[in-house]
């Protein structure tokens, strides 16, 4: 911060926490609701998907412009404009009177999201100046998330059941208003980087990407695997991305330098964010269709019996995460992570519409206390790694390969699930998501072989 001391780092920090968990709360909010909102609006599974996704695929593909701009025009204008935007679309969101306007305003929701989302991690090295303290605050701030990743399904329920869908979009107008006034007067603005051209071939092509491969696999459930609509978006999203690939390269001011991906320890971070991102955000989409529809469960009941998942998120920053990782190192418990959420999957794989409760509640908790393990070692060794120039960068791809985890992952499960649950596709949809366990445990492997440059933080 402007070469001083921060004006109120405890209080800045709170706020930075209390706006991410309001993107997060909205996220996992949103996957209980799935049921409710097709009976309100009368829209189809894929209609429900375009909800979900809607707000994942702007926020996972603008992330990236986001975390850059926040080096350029400084953090703290960044983390304000975001959650404004973010907490005025939520309202449009409650109003709106069918599924094509709430799908604006969810994309409306996914563009103040990705950036504030960047910034609340961002600007923890300029509010805290020593090593130890940062990771600290680091594993805070995953913790954070795990606690409303925790809250999400359990008060979305419950507001569903008493109020209604349009009720969960509500909670985040007082959440909104609070941490734009506490940000707004403890966290004075950060150092500006001098400005570079933006890349927009690379953004628009980026947005492609994601987007036409989102409405492939949406499609792909909804008219079929050959309908030549789910092809051309298929074979557009392909050549989109070979356009962003070779932009990159040639651009002398690109989204994302290559050089970035020099260092292995920040593309095995990169990449065990998005495929921890396809696990937990799969698990938890599934499992929510799974306790409505196959277990005929309530959303308040469907909010307490995902509570092993979403609570268990709090087990891994809160209790585990800070000793383990002085003694075994970050590599370490990357690896463990996604050990332990493959275990979990495959537990879960086992269920059916009689299966004993106590078999889902061992492999959700399990599932969830292994994704903020990974996810809190992938953060520490993405921050060790990255000058403190590159801050908002680092954090910008991080959470956007999560977010297009998380968006990838609605978009294919809910293909598998379309028809119903039934027929053997819940047990499918469980093995495409241990495909993305096991790939996490080949990237843990390739984190333990690399020398790492800081001992672990606490």
């Amino acid at each position: 911060m402007n070469d001083g001391q921060p004006g109120r780092p405890r209080l800045g920090f709170f706020a930075i926490c209390l706006a991410y968990c309001a993107i997060i709360v909205d996220a996992s909010v949103l996957n209980v609701a799935v049921p409710a909102l097709r009976a309100g609006l009368g829209t189809s599974m894929a209609g429900a998907q375009w909800v979900l996704d809607a707000y994942t695929l702007p926020l996972a593909a603008l992330l990236l412009t986001a975390g850059a701009l926040g080096d350029r025009i400084g953090l703290r204008r960044l983390l304000l404009g975001g959650i404004g935007l973010f907490t005025l679309a939520s309202a449009a969101c409650a109003a709106a009177p069918d599924a094509g306007a709430l799908i604006a305003a969810r994309a409306v929701q996914g563009v103040g999201a990705a950036a504030l989302l960047p910034a609340t991690l961002a600007i923890i090295p300029h509010l805290f100046r020593t090593p130890e303290s940062q990771g600290r605050a680091a594993v805070a701030w995953v913790a954070a998330g795990a606690v409303a990743v925790a809250a999400g399904p359990l008060v979305g329920g419950a507001l569903i059941g008493a109020f209604g869908w349009r009720s969960i979009f509500l909670i985040n107008l007082p959440v909104g208003v609070v941490s734009i006034a506490l940000a707004a007067v403890s966290i004075t603005e950060t150092p500006r980087r001098a400005a570079a051209p933006m890349d927009h071939v690379g953004q628009v092509a980026a947005v492609a990407v994601l987007g036409l491969l989102t409405a492939a696999l949406i499609l792909g459930g909804a008219a079929g695997w050959g309908d030549p609509a789910t092809l051309g978006a298929l074979a557009a999203a392909i050549a989109a991305a070979a356009v962003f690939w070779w932009w990159e390269h040639r651009t002398r001011y690109p989204l994302v330098p290559p050089s970035f991906f020099a260092v292995r320890a920040r593309t095995v971070a990169i990449a065990s964010a998005g495929l921890m991102g396809f696990a937990f955000y799969g698990t938890l989409f599934v499992t929510s269709l799974y306790f409505q529809q196959l277990r005929g469960e309530s959303p308040a009941a469907a909010g307490l019996a995902l509570l092993p998942l979403t609570a268990g998120t709090a087990i891994g920053p809160l209790l585990l995460y800070r000793p383990l990782a002085r003694r075994f190192g970050h590599p370490v418990l990357l690896l463990a992570g996604f050990v332990c959420c493959a275990a979990g999957t495959a537990t879960l794989g086992w269920l059916g519409p009689h299966t004993s409760y106590a078999v889902a509640a061992a492999g959700l908790l399990l599932t969830g206390a292994a994704s903020t393990m990974s996810f809190s070692a992938l953060t520490s060794l993405l921050m060790s790694n990255v000058p403190a120039g590159q801050s908002g960068l680092g954090s910008g791809l991080q959470n956007t390969t999560r977010q297009s985890g998380a968006l990838i992952a609605v978009s294919i499960l809910g293909s598998v699930l379309s028809p119903g649950l039934g027929g053997g596709r819940l047990g499918v949809a469980f093995v495409i998501i241990g495909l993305a366990a096991l790939s996490g445990v080949t990237a843990g492997l390739v984190a333990i072989r690399e020398p790492q440059p800081e001992p672990a933080a606490a």
